[in-house]
């Protein structure tokens, strides 16, 4: 017969243990937490600071109002918080912690050390806090304060090997840093890594901080919205439907300051594209929500990445509407061609049809000037002035091709080459991937193959070249489904294969490349989500010139 087991309460430090899992999964959650608590002291500036992807060192500094030698050891102790004091503060939270478990979880995971000054103090007050025991010292320190983080995880192996490389848990760190900087760009932030800057934002409008963040030319193809109404407001950026990505990364949404997630807001914020931009492109975003606290529950996700909203129909039809504000000047594309609809595949329409819609989206055809700087073909368009990426256009032109599925083309005869034991052991999983693209590779006896048939887009490479970056491409591949692995596969392709910048072009080569442009089912972006031409108005040129 078996003996029931027996219910035993955990001991504190396993508890504790327990409860930071919850709040510390990783270096960036760490950030995280410290990034808040640094904006809840009201600091202008935030330093973060990290070493081996933040697994050997964190150190956030901020100059926020700091911490008196009375307060500083209770921020160690569980719910110990400054920010909340009763039930009725719990429904109605305006700021970014309040449940006081951040310090004291880190403290259970890691060696912690806090330096830290409040203005009305003459010295600072030093904690260091290692398996449970707690050391104050006076200490000389800045106003505000400067939270280490040592040896993460060191009584937790574990958790350690759950974790990604340093560089990839360092990237994530970097990813949090600009979040919150999108989030406040009245601050400013810095990010150290191994030593190395690797992102500086100080003060700025946002727009500013949206060039800082994700780039001058991201910030340069935005456009503002703005929508209110009783005590919802939502203001920010949008991308033009000249640019998108092929995923989510680079929208960011904010509820009264907190970044969260939210797949229903990205579903809202993307709606208003639709025939605006390729179904297989997503908007650039920087959105903020603001409204009353008390409809806002951000106490529903262990680490406040999620909230709940009361009136959530409101809110998201709000966002809607911003956008598709934000868009009027840019007309849905299937006003050229009505009886279409997203995505074009489904529906039976004759090619000609299909051709001419994208080609009135760029303009008509378009003609062929000369070439900018080697890398841009210059073309003059029935709208005005077009200038073209030729490599990101042409990328573009034949990545879409390759998916089309046009095949092989022999290669007479196969093309030799040697891999190494590593390239022929990534290679095996993949080379009925390559075979449905077109490219036929196999095994001629020990670590020698066979390129037997190019891509026919493709037709006239180096067979070897392309093989090469195929196979540095690879390692990527392992986590995508057969469909995502074709797609990578058919962009390394295509990039590969591309014109470059510096290629010096024929003219009969402009025009052949500016006609497929045209004729392609998303010629606004190539496949890494850049714009592959700018349409320079004959409007806008009178405006600038000041004759209208």
């Amino acid at each position: 017969m078996n003996t029931p087991p027996i219910i035993q309460v955990l001991s504190p430090e396993v508890a504790e243990r327990i409860g930071a899992g919850e709040v510390v999964e990783r270096p960036a959650s760490v950030v995280k937490e410290l990034i808040e608590n640094s904006l809840d002291a009201g600091a202008t500036a935030v330093s973060v600071e990290v070493r081996d992807g933040g697994l050997s060192l964190i150190r956030v500094s901020d100059d926020g109002c700091g911490m008196s030698r009375a307060d500083a050891p209770r921020a160690l102790e569980r719910f110990a918080t400054s920010k909340i004091h009763s039930l009725e503060d719990l429904e109605a939270i305006v700021t970014l912690g309040f449940r006081g478990e951040a310090l004291s979880s880190i403290a259970a995971v890691a060696r912690l050390e806090i330096l830290t000054r409040a203005q009305e103090e003459l010295e600072g007050t030093r904690l260091r806090a290692e398996g449970g025991e707690v050391a104050v010292d006076p200490a000389a320190s800045p106003v505000g304060t400067s939270v280490t983080v040592r040896d993460l995880f060191y009584n937790a192996p574990a958790r350690r090997k759950f974790l990604k490389s340093p560089m990839r848990e360092g990237e994530l760190v970097r990813q949090m840093v600009v979040r919150y900087s999108l989030a406040y760009p009245a601050v400013a932030f810095r990010l150290v890594v191994n030593g190395r800057e690797r992102y500086v934002a100080p003060p700025a409008t946002p727009l500013e901080r949206v060039g800082t963040a994700l780039g001058r030319e991201v910030a340069a193809e935005m456009v503002e919205m703005a929508w209110e109404a009783a005590d919802l407001r939502i203001w920010g950026y949008v991308s033009r439907p000249t640019v998108g990505r092929r995923d989510r990364r680079g929208q960011f949404f904010f509820i009264n300051g907190r970044p969260v997630r939210s797949g229903l807001l990205a579903v809202m914020l993307e709606r208003p594209y639709g025939g605006r931009l390729p179904p297989e492109r997503r908007p650039l975003a920087v959105v903020h929500i603001r409204l009353d606290p008390h409809l806002v529950d951000v106490n529903v996700h262990p680490r406040k990445a999620e909230v709940r909203l009361s009136q959530e129909r409101s809110v998201y039809g709000a966002v809607t509407r911003a956008v598709e504000a934000a868009l009027a000047p840019y007309p849905r594309r299937e006003e050229a061609f009505p009886a279409l609809e997203w995505p074009f595949a489904e529906v039976p329409v004759e090619p000609e049809a299909v051709r001419e819609g994208r080609a009135e989206y760029i303009a008509g055809r378009l003609e062929p000037m000369g070439q900018l700087n080697n890398a841009y073909i210059v073309a003059r368009g029935r709208e005005g002035l077009v200038v073209v990426d030729q490599h990101g256009a042409h990328e573009q032109v034949l990545f879409e091709r390759l998916l089309g599925g046009e095949g092989g083309c022999p290669l007479s005869p196969p093309a030799r080459i040697e891999l190494t034991a590593r390239e022929a052991e990534l290679l095996g999983p993949y080379s009925t991937a390559l075979a449905d693209l077109g490219m036929e590779v196999e095994s001629f006896g020990g670590r020698a193959f066979l390129i037997r048939s190019l891509p026919a887009p493709l037709a006239g490479g180096d067979p070897r070249a392309l093989l090469e970056a195929v196979l540095e491409e690879l390692p990527a591949c392992r986590r995508l489904e057969p469909e995502g692995v074709r797609e990578r596969l058919a962009m390394k392709m295509a990039c590969t294969a591309a014109v470059k910048a510096g290629d010096v072009l024929t003219t009969e080569q402009m025009q052949a490349l500016l006609d497929e442009l045209t004729t392609a089912w998303s010629p606004a972006t190539c496949p890494h989500g850049r714009p592959a031409f700018v349409l320079l108005t004959v409007e806008e040129l009178e405006r600038r010139f000041m004759r209208r």
